[in-house]
């Protein structure tokens, strides 16, 4: 059977970093070269690899990979952790019109208001109409509306609106991925 040099690669990589790994914790061991100074902070992971975000699903997915968004956040509506990701053969598959609805729903710069608002935590209609200067609740709860129906807020009591948790990640993801850079 041929072997694959792309898996041969990943191995030998592999094999150098828990070699490295395995030296560093030895007892009485040197640190390594490029160890910081004891006492203080360690380097990064982006210093370390500046491709890090790409490391774990390139050793992970195989060819024709696949796209992964994750995140770790502190915002005004609290803690949140998330992590997604779909193989690329999902993603050219899928029908991506059946996405139409949610991708609209941001479209409009009076939404990207309420919803950065939002972030900040559950506000009330009331609240927004003031913090953004708007005409009447009608107008908030119009754009309330469009946004309830895709999927980026939610009403958890009568009058009050918040961002569902598990799509906070994927909004910031969002404004990431608009950003020219």
């Amino acid at each position: 059977m041929a072997e694959d040099p792309e898996l041969r690669r990943r191995l030998d990589a592999l094999e150098r970093r828990i070699t490295q790994l395995e030296e560093r914790d030895e007892p009485g061991a040197a640190p390594p070269a490029d160890a910081p100074p004891a006492g203080a902070r360690s380097r990064s992971t982006a210093d370390e690899d500046p491709f890090w975000a790409l490391t774990a699903p390139k050793a992970q997915v195989p060819p024709p990979g696949a796209v992964v968004y994750a995140g770790s956040v502190e915002v005004g509506a609290g803690h949140v952790e998330y992590q997604w990701g779909r193989p690329t053969e999902h993603l050219l598959a899928a029908d991506w019109a059946e996405h139409a609805e949610t991708v609209a729903a941001l479209g409009h710069p009076l939404r990207l208001a309420i919803l950065r608002r939002l972030v900040d935590g559950e506000h009330t209609v009331a609240q927004l109409v003031d913090e953004l200067e708007l005409a009447s609740t009608g107008v908030a709860y119009h754009h309330l509306s469009a946004l309830q129906t895709g999927g980026w807020a939610t009403s958890p009591r009568r009058g009050s609106w918040a961002i569902p948790p598990s799509r906070i990640v994927p909004l910031l993801a969002i404004v990431t991925a608009l950003e020219k850079g």
